[in-house]
């Protein structure tokens, strides 16, 4: 006897390429280098994909073959806006942050930078992340105000890297990053600093700091006095 078709039924929902938050669009990212970097570099490629979480591509490989029309052709199918492009030459480390498909495109070159494994080995009590990666951070743009078209584009660039905040709908505890974007205004050039927050009780002592933490307040019906 011959058996009949089966018909597959969907047994999951397809991701959305184009998600939406508050009926906007989620920005989405590359983080890629083009040609060969140092091994620094390289380290510095994975802490800025972290820093772009969640909404980026963590484990993306780049391949001698691929030009930047491969990841742009892609983007589109992907609904990834931006692409922060390394690369380094005899002159220095270069950053590219283009808004994709059809820019427009900021060149910079980097002065200075420290990595995340650095700043671990410099604290006393290093913080171990664990969910602050699970939401974008906050934008905190400052010395931005300026009448220069170019400083007016890095601003709105840097701000659309990540999706709009609603303050009547976004919870405390998704607040666990800031990126900071700053301009010094003596030689016009830029910072970008990312910290890990923490929500702490303001104008009380420590010890009542200490009674807060815990989940479940202690019994005190025993005291006459605290």
């Amino acid at each position: 006897a011959m058996g009949r078709k089966g018909k597959k039924r969907r047994t999951h929902v397809e991701e959305d390429v184009q998600e939406k938050t508050g009926g906007e669009r989620v920005p989405k990212s590359f983080v890629l280098r083009r040609g060969k970097v140092p091994a620094l570099v390289r380290e510095l490629i994975k802490d800025t994909r972290r820093m772009m979480a969640p909404f980026t591509a963590l484990k993306l490989t780049e391949r001698k073959s691929n030009s930047l029309n491969d990841f742009v052709a892609l983007s589109g199918t992907l609904g990834v806006s931006h692409m922060l492009c390394f690369s380094t030459t005899e002159t220095g480390t270069y950053l590219r942050l283009a808004k994709l498909p059809r820019g427009p495109t900021l060149h910079f070159k980097l002065e200075q930078y420290c990595l995340a494994k650095d700043v671990a080995a410099s604290q006393r009590r290093p913080h171990s992340p664990k969910t602050e990666f699970l939401h974008p951070p906050l934008v905190v743009l400052n010395n931005m105000q300026s009448e220069a078209r170019e400083v007016k584009l890095a601003g709105v660039m840097v701000q659309n890297l990540f999706p709009a905040i609603d303050v009547d709908t976004v919870k405390l505890s998704q607040c666990r990053r800031v990126l900071l974007w700053h301009r010094d205004t003596d030689t016009g050039n830029y910072q970008l600093r990312h910290y890990v927050v923490n929500v702490k009780s303001a104008g009380v002592t420590r010890g009542v700091r200490k009674i807060l933490r815990k989940r479940q307040l202690p019994n005190m019906s025993r005291f006459q006095d605290i």
